[in-house]
């Protein structure tokens, strides 16, 4: 899948933080058993992050956990 393949140097760039950051603010987030759809659309709304990346940061940070 291209989530995995992406660099944390690029995802850091267009949406101006790092992959650890955004999991870190996600498991703050899904600490009321949130599912994924609900977690892109946090990232949307909250940090206006553009769907596309909020997909692949929900992703990337569900790969992260496990």
């Amino acid at each position: 899948m291209i989530a995995r393949k992406i660099r944390d140097s690029t995802i850091k760039n267009k949406t101006k933080k790092s992959s650890e950051e955004w999991y870190s603010i996600l498991d703050a987030y899904k600490e009321g058993n949130k599912n994924h759809t609900l977690m892109a659309k946090y990232l949307r709304d909250k940090f206006n992050v553009n769907p596309w990346w909020a997909q692949i940061i929900t992703n990337r940070y569900e790969w992260s956990r496990g």
